[in-house]
């Protein structure tokens, strides 16, 4: 029940996955936007949605602590006790019975404690291509979807591991046209510097640096926003919710599916939908507060910046910013704020970081 809830009323974007997912691959897409949006729901909703020549590949970085290479290797494969050294016939097999679905690249146990021992990344990426090219030879469509890819983003294994997976990623996309490869995250600073090449610029290797212009052709960036009033009010109709209480959850909670869920759970175990979202305000407005004496301790200056900053959410829910200044990089890491980088659009994480923000600075600026 809860995940058709989080999914509800997502046709649109559905559809449009889909059809991108159709389409010969050649494009790295990159699924972003706020925190708890329903950006993972929706793409598994995809893969369960997609015809059965598909097969996808979902690696979910956020749901393992990754602080070493091979710990992001072993992630990424779901090693097999086949014992064979012949990968020919190994990957044969997998093609008897191969899944709709699965949540690592098949890999016999042997090679990959090999590909562990030898640390080469280019050898683990020759296996994949090569996994990939018998499943596509056998009328198959392979899709790379990576979950949270900024996880790994200070990886490093001679030099950082994130520049030789986005040339990876090119190779796949624009240069085999092998495989579709789907980026999420929720971390719109890393969005935003790849979208503006930064990321790239900043590389030790100058080959990697040479595929910036080739990387910014190559992506392509979809919005997975909190659901706007209409859809809001038609999931919580569905849910007999009053008027009164649509009215009072859109103006505390806006259309955030993951408090939306909350606040039905509530509802269903005979709590008060009003004393609900009033005590949401309070603790997120909390744990904003506890941020900012922890903030002010450690540097005054940028501390009195963050304030002039969220000072702006008390005339306005959203403003075009000029340029990332230290305030906003440290609200937007903290899960306060939210950079748009198609539109330059900051903004509150939801109404309830908006309702919050202006609740503390009553208090710091008392």
């Amino acid at each position: 029940m809860g995940d058709f809830m989080e999914f509800f009323n997502r046709k649109k974007e559905l559809e449009d996955l889909k059809k991108l997912l159709s389409f010969e691959p050649n494009l790295i897409y990159f699924i972003y936007g706020p925190i708890n949006s329903g950006k993972t729901t929706l793409i598994n909703e995809v893969i369960k949605d997609l015809d059965d020549e598909y097969v996808a590949f979902y690696i979910d970085l956020r749901a393992h602590f990754i602080s070493k290479y091979d710990e992001f290797i072993r992630v990424l494969f779901d090693a097999s006790s086949y014992d064979n050294k012949n990968i020919k016939k190994f990957l044969k097999d997998l093609l008897i019975d191969v899944p709709h679905s699965l949540g690592g690249i098949p890999i016999p146990k042997t090679l990959l404690n090999e590909l562990l021992n030898e640390n080469k990344s280019e050898d683990v990426f020759k296996y994949v291509i090569d996994v990939f090219e018998n499943l596509k030879n056998n009328g198959k469509k392979p899709i790379l979807i990576i979950d949270e890819l900024q996880v790994i983003e200070d990886l490093k294994i001679n030099g950082y591991l994130i520049y030789k997976l986005f040339n990876f990623f090119i190779s796949l996309t624009k240069q085999r046209h092998l495989s579709h490869v789907v980026v999420l995250t929720s971390d719109s600073l890393f969005i935003n510097k790849v979208y503006n090449d930064a990321m790239l610029q900043l590389s030790e290797n100058l080959w990697f640096s040479q595929l910036s212009a080739s990387l910014r052709d190559r992506c392509k960036y979809y919005l997975v926003d909190d659901f706007d009033y209409e859809t809001t009010k038609e999931f919580l109709i569905k849910n007999n919710f009053s008027p009164e209480e649509i009215e009072t959850v859109w103006n505390y909670l806006g259309g955030k599916p993951i408090k939306l869920i909350d606040v039905v759970q509530e509802k269903s175990l005979g709590n008060d939908v009003d004393e609900y979202c009033k005590s949401s305000l309070i603790f997120r407005a909390r744990q904003i507060k506890d941020e900012l004496y922890k903030l002010k301790r450690e540097d005054e200056i940028l501390f009195k910046n963050v304030l002039g900053l969220f000072g702006k959410y008390k005339h306005f829910d959203s403003f075009i910013y000029e340029e990332l200044t230290d305030d906003i990089v440290w609200a937007v890491k903290k899960n306060i704020l939210f950079v748009n980088i198609k539109t330059g659009e900051l903004k509150p994480q939801g109404k309830l970081e908006l309702l919050a923000i202006n609740e503390v600075l009553k208090d710091f600026m008392a």
